[in-house]
This record gives structure tokens, sequence and C-alpha cells, in this order.
């Protein structure tokens, strides 16, 4: 079926769960049809903090979307300076996002006052309904934002003690409200005023033996009128008891959703850990639970008395009626709920008592990083615990793989038999294979590669063995190779990795970089490592000797603290016409 016969609504609905990068990657520029309905579509959520945004498709963002497209904006900082090069195009333009309506920076900005006066340009503030800041400057001589934020509906942030040295007044319309309180008065101040429609509530605190019972008094004293969700991450210096969170959450009567993460281990005789004794108070008090979820940390006992803990939340009840699953980790000697809490990553450096889990399903499903150190794999190869009636592969949402030490021929098959490298986007490989088909085996069932590190010095016999290009390869990252091999090894990049936009290799030579330019025609960024001996090439010299004219690519050089340099160059290819002839350039 045709695209140009698709109903734009159907569209607009794959686009409302998509960012607004993700759809401009996707769907610009297949034909007049499609981009006449991405000029139409006006709700984009633009996710700047994404890892893999390349700069030409950041210029496209910015030139192709008009301002009251955009309705949320998720900002991060990185090398290529993404949110003041975002900040000046829309603020040369004079464009007001004037439908903004979700504004979200992450931890790698710092928002203060001056951050924000910034944004005001194009920003405004008045008219936001959902603000979340990971990380706010704190300043003994703040000056407090001149906003109301009158309009916000949900607030998320890190500091209660930080966001009121910010704003002008606490926002009265909440009905979201995450936030970690820095103290027991901040926490009902926020509270207060907005108890009436607050329907969900996230608290983050730390309490003391001393000022515990002045926190549950606040909560005996609140009167929730519509609160149906409660996150609660507790941090206290004593042993908690089940009777204290009775009497916080004794006025929750419409309570649908509950979230609970206790920092403080708790003895095994303890009634939080006790099945039993929840599933009496949630059937009496808590009658309209949908979900729960808690994260509740163990003193270090045995086993056994492990087990017995578990056998109280494997009640009829918990399993059939509410469907809630309970298992223990090990590693983090954590009582948790699965899949929610359950570890999105696998490590086989880690302990894990695989024999003990029964929902082994949740477990392997909810896997999305495995990394296996190969030196130790003959240990904990109850990884790969093999099942006659199993055919399908256990792990079968990978999508980052890393392999470090030595491997074999019957660990690639145990790999291979037990992951699906269908999923895989991401394959780092520290490691020395037994043979190089051995690692071009593993390779070959990853057509969806987009990432690929290998830290081998004998990464050009690997290559050498190669006869299939890896098209679907983006992003190739070379390190710890032989240099002397450096010549050969650049002829084969060119052939298995054609459509490679971002690479990162040792600097070798100024001839070097001129052989990537011109060789790899759709590069879009190149990192190079320095020594604290070397220099970087000169912006100038690269004009004159490569492909590229000056206005086409912008370059940067970044020092360490190890007296160790990155020089970086990003190529606006947008802006290079495809040419038939190259200059050519050997590698000296």
């Amino acid at each position: 079926m045709l695209f140009e016969y698709l109903p734009i609504e159907l569209f607009y609905e794959i686009f409302s769960y998509l960012s607004g990068g993700y759809i401009l990657k996707a769907f610009y520029s297949i034909n007049m049809h499609l981009n006449n309905v991405l000029i139409g579509y006006n709700h984009y959520i633009l996710d700047l903090s994404q890892l893999d945004m390349s700069k030409k498709e950041f210029h496209l963002i910015c030139s192709f979307l008009r301002s009251n497209q955009i309705v949320g904006l998720k900002l991060s900082e990185n090398e290529f300076n993404v949110v003041n090069r975002f900040l000046l195009t829309f603020a040369n333009k004079q464009q007001i996002l004037t439908r903004l309506r979700s504004f979200w920076t992450d931890d790698t900005i710092e928002v203060d006052r001056q951050f924000l006066s910034k944004f005001a340009s194009i920003v405004n503030y008045n008219q936001l309904s959902s603000v979340r800041f990971d990380r706010i400057r704190s300043s003994k001589n703040f000056v407090r934002f001149d906003y109301s934020l009158k309009s916000l509906t949900h607030l998320a942030v890190c500091s209660s003690k930080q966001f009121l040295q910010l704003v002008k007044k606490i926002p009265t319309n909440l009905t979201f409200l995450h936030m970690y309180f820095n103290s027991i008065d901040d926490m009902d101040q926020c509270i207060r005023f907005n108890i009436h429609q607050l329907k969900s509530l996230g608290i983050g605190i730390k309490c003391t033996s001393m000022n515990i019972q002045q926190f549950i008094n606040k909560f005996q004293y609140y009167q929730w009128r519509q609160l149906v969700q409660l996150n609660l991450n507790l941090n206290v210096d004593f042993h908690l008891q089940f009777v204290m969170l009775q009497d916080i959450f004794s006025n929750m009567f419409r309570l649908k959703h509950l979230v609970l993460i206790l920092n403080q281990p708790l003895t095994a005789d303890n009634d939080l850990l006790n099945g039993i004794v929840w599933e009496s108070y949630i059937t009496t008090s808590l009658i309209d639970l949908k979900t729960f979820n808690f994260q509740l940390p163990t003193s270090k006992t045995s086993e056994q008395r492990i087990d017995s803990l578990l056998k109280t939340f494997r009640t009829k009840w918990w399993l059939k009626k509410k469907q809630w699953f309970i298992e223990y980790d090990y590693h983090k000697q954590l009582l948790i709920t699965v899949p929610y809490f359950a570890s999105t990553r696998c490590d086989n450096r880690n302990t894990y008592s695989l024999g003990d889990i029964m929902n082994w399903d949740i477990f392997y499903r909810n896997i999305n990083h495995l990394q296996i150190d190969l030196s130790e794999y003959g240990d904990n190869d109850q990884i790969f615990i093999t099942e006659p009636t199993r055919r399908s592969p256990r792990f079968n949402n990978l999508d980052r793989l890393v392999l470090i030490g030595y491997l074999s021929e019957y660990v690639c098959n145990q790999i291979q038999e037990q992951v699906n490298l269908n999923r895989v986007k991401y394959f780092s490989f520290g490691s020395i294979a037994e043979s190089a088909n051995t690692f071009i085996r593993l390779l070959e069932n990853m057509p969806n590669l987009y990432y690929l590190c290998i830290r081998d010095s004998k990464v050009c016999d690997i290559f050498n063995s190669w006869s299939l290009s890896f098209p679907s390869v983006r992003k190739l990252i070379l390190a710890d190779y032989e240099s002397k091999t450096r010549t050969e090894l650049f002829h084969h990049l060119i052939f298995l990795f054609p459509r490679l936009t971002d690479l990162t290799v040792n600097y070798q030579s100024r001839s070097m970089i001129l052989y990537l330019i011109n060789e790899f025609v759709h590069l879009e960024k190149l990192t190079l490592h320095l020594t604290p001996n070397q220099y970087a090439p000169n912006p100038t010299w690269i004009s004159k000797h490569s492909r590229l004219e000056m206005n086409e690519f912008e370059s940067k050089v970044f020092n360490y603290n190890d007296q160790t340099k990155k020089f970086i160059l990003w190529i606006n290819a947008e802006m290079i016409s495809h040419r038939q002839t190259r200059r050519k350039c050997t590698v000296q």
C-alpha cells in the first residue's frame, strides 16, 4: 500500500509516539505528500538529548520546523553545544515557541536565573503546563525568577530548596508533583497549596528518628480528594516499621498506584518484608490499589530466610488475583517487584542466583543491555542456562551487547542460541576472538547493527576475513589497534562500512584525515584521539586540501585532565553536493 493512500490521521497517531527528530529522520524527503503531512503536524515533541542525533538532523529540525509546531522540548548539553545553537536559531529568527507546553532539562544543564532568562526570548513560561528540572544551580545570591508559572499543572524537580529559591511563588494548579524535598517544611508548603487537585505525588525525602513523627503527622492531617498515585522514596537512619507506613497512607482512600522505595536495610523479621501482612492491609485499607511496586533493602541474611520471605509473596492473591510478582536481587540485596524494578542490565561479574528466580521470562524480557566478561564466564555461565524444551532465545529484547576478553567458539555459539541478535543495535567488542570467523559469524547475525566499537590490536586481521559489507552501521569506534596496519585498515573501512556517518579513531597524520574525509562521503562526524604531543590540524588547511569548503564543517579540540586530547570535526552534510570526482590521498 502506498503512503499516499494512508489517512493523515494515521500518520499523526504514529507521530504522537515519536520524538520530533525521529519523525523527520524517518519521513522527511520520501515524497511531497509526506513532506506536506510533516508540515501540517503541529504537535512535535523535540528530544535534543538523543546521543545519536547528528549535526545534519539538528539542522533539519531547526530549518524545517516552525516555532508554532513545537509543543514539547527536552534539552541536554553535549559537545556540539546543542542548547545554545537551538536557542540562537529561533532567537535570531525572532520566533517564539508559542505552543510550547512541556519544558525539560536533564542533569547536564544547570538551571539558574541566567539560563531561564536566556530562554525567555523564545519560551513563554507562563503558558507552560509541564516543567522538569533535573539539576538546579545553588547560589547564595540567588535572584528570584520573574515568572509565576501560573499555568503549570505538572512539576518534577531535583531539589525543593533550590526550586523555591528560583521561583517567584509556588505554583497552585499542580495535579502532578514529583520532587526531592530538602525539608518537611518545604514538602508541606508545596503540598498544601495544591492538595485539593493533586492526583500524582512523588516524594523523595530524608527523615531521622527525631523528625519522622512530624513527617507522619503531616500526612495524617492532609485530606486528599483526588490523589490516585503516590511514589515514596524514604531515606531514614532507623528501622522503619509497618505501622508508620499505615499512618502515612491512612487518608489515601482513592489510591490506585503506589511505588515505595526504602534505603535503610530491613531485618528479616520486619513486617514490611512479609507478603501476608501486606495482603491483609491492602485488602482492608487500600482496596482500590491496582499497581504496587517496591524496592526494599534487606540486612544480610541466609538464602533459606530469603526463600521464606519470598513464599509469603507467592500466594494465590499475589500471583493470580493481583498478578504482582516479587523477586530477590541477590547482587543488590533488595526485595523487588518485577518487572518494574527488575534490572535492565545483566553483567556476569555480578552475583545472580538465577536458580531462585521464579519469573524467568520477566527477568530475561526486561534485559536490554548484556555485558559478559569472558575471562570469568566459566564460573558464571548460569547466564546461559539451557532448557531442553526452550527453542526461542532467552534475551529477546537485547539492544546492547558488550564482550570483554577471549571469545571462543563455544561462547559464540551460546550467544547465538540465547540472544536474539536481530535486535542488537549497539555492539562493543573489547576482546580477542578464537578466530576472525568466530567474530564475523556473530556480527553477520546483527542485521540492524547501528553502533560498533572494536578494541582489538588485531582488528585488521578480522577485517581481512570479511567479504560482506555492513551498510546498517552508522557509528564506528576503533581503539587499541596497531598503528603499522592503519593504511590497510582504513582501506578496509571504505568497503565494510559504506554508509558510515560517525567515525572515531586515533590520530596518525594529516593525510589520514584527508583520506577519511574524501573517501567517506556520508561522514558527518569525525573524532580523533590525540596524544599530548600531537597537534590538531588547522581548519584552513583541511578546507584547502580536502573536499570540504570552509563553510561546510566546524571543528573543536577538547582537552582532558589526563593530558589526552580529542579533535572533533562536524561536517554539514546537507551543504555538500554529491561529487563524482574526489581527491585521492594515500595514508602515510
